[in-house]
């Protein structure tokens, strides 16, 4: 399917926001140590996993549209100077309503959603996706993540069917241990946290924020201790 115009004008311009995004957080994930907190909240053990791939994903597709003949998504400048990213959100949104047969713009709206912390958003985005969102574990880790935290850090039955889903594609990728640790929290068993987080932690190497993150989580566990909940003030 040839992508439209505005399409990639759109990608081109949120290839800017991106990097913009991914610049703050590597700065406040240098400045802040990883605490635990409750669930869905910004704190969350290993909470970096998913913003990684929350954000790096717009910005590879950006590339590969530049890469495949698409030089104007290499200057987002070039479009910038006439409209916000905001507002090609928004554009976007009016576009795939009245044109609702691109799912391609409904994978990268739901990606400007969640780039924005509109997750509510991002997830009815992602739905209109879904034939091409069941396909890659990395859009479709992003679509429940979108659902996670939309509900507070929560697990629906359609979320709980969507893990499910991406574990079939990639048992280990690390988004989906991560969300499955989540869900498994989610649901008050601790034991089976355990055991998926204990293999995200094999997967990460030593020294790095994430370990750290996750030791963390493994040792809250070990003392009975839920690692999404804020110890509480004596």
């Amino acid at each position: 399917m040839t992508m439209p115009t505005w399409l990639i004008q759109f990608a081109a311009a949120m290839a800017l926001l991106v990097a913009l995004a991914t610049a703050w957080l590597g700065w406040a994930a240098s400045a802040t140590p990883a605490t635990s907190a409750p669930a869905g909240d910004s704190d969350l053990p290993a909470r970096r996993w998913v913003w990684a791939l929350v954000l790096l994903v717009p910005l590879l597709v950006v590339l590969v549209y530049a890469r495949l003949g698409h030089p104007v998504a290499a200057n987002p400048a070039h479009h910038l100077h006439q409209q916000s990213p905001l507002t090609m959100v928004d554009k976007l949104a009016q576009r795939l309503r009245e044109n609702p047969d691109q799912p391609e713009g409904w994978l990268m709206l739901g990606r400007s959603y969640q780039v924005l912390s509109r997750y509510a958003d991002a997830a009815m985005a992602y739905e209109q996706a879904e034939p091409l969102a069941l396909q890659d574990v990395d859009t479709l880790t992003d679509w429940i993540e979108s659902r996670m935290q939309a509900a507070q850090g929560h697990f629906d039955a359609r979320s709980l069917e969507l893990l499910r889903k991406a574990q079939a594609l990639e048992t280990d990728h690390p988004a989906v241990l991560l969300l499955g640790g989540l869900a498994a929290l989610d649901r008050g068993d601790q034991p089976a946290a355990t055991r998926l987080l204990k293999r995200l932690q094999a997967l990460t190497p030593d020294g790095t924020p994430d370990r750290a993150s996750l030791d963390r989580a493994l040792e809250e566990l070990a003392q009975g201790r839920d690692p999404r909940l804020k110890p509480s003030v004596p």
